[in-house]
């Protein structure tokens, strides 16, 4: 079983030989993490290193998309002597409440399958929830709760509604489930925290999501032919563009959270 924390900060310790590993699965969701940074290569992931202001040491993955991406990114880095792992990055927002840029810090993690919508982690509910009011005083929407990883992405409003009907969870992504196994496996603390991309009622076009391919580089010819067949897709391509840039500046966060409260260690 994964051991439990209080919160993101009891990861974090002075200890400049700390390393909390991270799973993002897109190149902006990574940038958007550490900045920029050289990228060095290794098996086939793309990963760099950064250092928060306590020296604790930041080990940060592009894993592609999907659930067996991220689980292989994550099983990646619980070799490199880990204080800590966890999955950054956007999602689709299930919560009718929740808008682009707002952000959720996961309490629990589901999976769905074939057979229905499993729990793989949840987390010590004895711990205060207090640590994110820090970003409450900068504007910043964030809040705790369940995410649900997917195979499939769930791109229109109805089939949102449906898998926040069924399984509570504020937000959906691909790949959080995946890096919570490795987690379980390695008992190792792990943490999530995804950004809001699409609201829960909002609709994307399959051919859109289409637009980028499973590492998340686009597919520029592939939307050039679509945007001539299709002009009227310009308006939720825009639209699909500023909300990501939403949810990036959302993922910048997760950073500044974990540099407020690198003192502390709540074992």
């Amino acid at each position: 079983m994964v051991r439990s924390k209080n919160d993101l900060s009891g990861f974090i310790n002075r200890n400049m030989n700390s390393t909390i590993g991270v799973v993002a699965a897109l190149p902006g969701e990574a940038k958007a993490l550490v900045g920029r940074r050289d990228w060095q290569e290794a098996e086939g992931l793309l990963y760099c290193r950064s250092f928060l202001k306590d020296g604790t040491e930041l080990l940060v993955v592009q894993s592609g998309m999907g659930m067996d991406n991220a689980f292989s990114a994550a099983m990646w880095l619980v070799g490199k002597n880990l204080r800590a792992l966890g999955g950054v990055g956007v999602s689709g927002g299930l919560d009718p409440g929740l808008g682009p840029g707002d952000m959720v810090f996961a309490d629990a993690v589901f999976m769905e399958r074939e057979d229905g919508v499993y729990r793989v982690w949840k987390r010590d509910e004895s711990g205060s929830k207090g640590a994110l009011d820090g970003l409450a005083a900068k504007g910043v929407t964030a809040r705790w709760g369940p995410i649900v990883t997917v195979r499939r992405a769930v791109l229109n409003a109805a089939s949102k509604k449906a898998l926040f009907d069924r399984t509570g969870a504020m937000a959906v992504d691909m790949e959080t489930a995946g890096v919570a196994q490795v987690a379980n496996q390695s008992d190792l603390p792990f943490f999530a925290v995804r950004a809001v991309c699409d609201s829960a009622d909002v609709s994307i076009p399959e051919v859109l999501y289409q637009c980028v391919d499973q590492k998340g580089s686009p597919r520029i010819f592939y939307l050039f032919r679509l945007l001539l067949r299709r002009p009227l897709l310009l308006s939720h391509l825009l639209r699909m563009k500023r909300d990501f840039a939403a949810a990036l500046g959302g993922v910048a966060y997760v950073r500044r959270y974990l540099s407020s409260y690198g003192g502390e260690v709540n074992e």
